[in-house]
């Protein structure tokens, strides 16, 4: 089984999409397609091959089919048969993979900064199955039901609600397990409580928590695509951000209050996330609030 990967920002573009309906004996032509057809079936079985691989796609199974590759039916239905279709391109390159096991790790390329975008790979299956076959079809349904509207905003909207479906088929393909979630979830806690201690360790957490310290970080990876220190790290900038913004401390205080022993450190790794100094991004939010 294979895993198409791409890049994203930016995001898949939506062109067209509809719902077609093949009577017994009927299939779906053949041709070379310049861009994506993403093919959802909702009722029957829709017989697909693409290049030298065939697919017999059931009720809430779901084929991505790549530009310049040749695909049509191979075999003609044997029950009425209902299947939705969306077109879409991408502006960036696209690999095929053997599909492997990955998570929130493998997705995270880059997080954001206060001037530059966060970055992903998204690991798509070829050939899947909706987790929840009642929220595909909805899915697709709230988008192709925009085609009859000359609304610009619903247009727009479909483009929306099309990046959605991308992100929902993201998770399906993720598995999750509830251990890792509620793992987790602990640790978040136990950060927000103690992210003002200078001294906070990952290892005392895990000693607090009655976990070994290489499997939180396991467990937040998973699930967050980052670990322990890093979250650490992001949510004392999240706090210090807004120390700078509503109150009047100066930056080693804030420091200080944030985790941070040394001023220093802090401007370093402020800047590293965000892009900005913490000085800069204090006059940067004052210029724009008085604006």
């Amino acid at each position: 089984m294979e895993i198409i990967t791409f890049k994203i920002p930016p995001a898949p573009i939506f062109i067209k999409g509809g719902k077609a309906t093949f009577r017994i004996g009927e299939k779906h032509f053949h041709r070379v397609f310049h861009i994506f057809d993403f093919i959802y079936v909702s009722k029957g079985t829709l017989y697909m091959k693409e290049g030298n691989n065939e697919y017999a796609l059931k009720e809430g199974q779901y084929l991505f089919l790549s530009p310049g590759k040749a695909h049509g039916g191979y075999k003609g239905c044997v029950e009425e048969t209902e299947y939705y279709w969306i077109h879409f391109t991408l502006e960036q390159s696209f690999e095929h993979m053997e599909k492997k096991e990955f998570d929130w790790w493998d997705i995270m390329v880059k997080d954001s900064t206060i001037t530059e975008s966060a970055e992903y790979n998204l690991h798509l299956p070829n050939y899947g199955t909706f987790r929840n076959e009642h929220r595909g079809e909805e899915a697709f349904i709230k988008i192709i039901e925009l085609n009859q509207s000359s609304n610009p905003a619903d247009k727009l909207r479909q483009q929306l609600y099309f990046y959605e479906l991308m992100i929902e088929l993201q998770q399906d393909a993720i598995d999750l397990p509830s251990s890792a979630q509620s793992v987790t979830d602990q640790m978040i806690q136990y950060i927000k409580q103690h992210y003002q201690e200078e001294q906070f360790t990952i290892r005392q957490m895990a000693k607090d928590l009655l976990y070994h310290p290489d499997y939180l970080t396991r467990c937040m990876k998973k699930m967050l695509g980052m670990t322990p220190v890093q979250y650490l790290n992001y949510y004392r900038i999240a706090m210090a951000k807004a120390k700078l913004v509503h109150e009047h401390l100066n930056l080693t205080t804030i420091a200080r209050e944030c985790g941070f022993s040394d001023v220093g450190y802090f401007s370093r790794i402020f800047k590293k996330r965000e892009g900005i100094t913490p000085g800069q991004y204090r006059r940067m939010r004052k210029d724009y609030d008085d604006k």
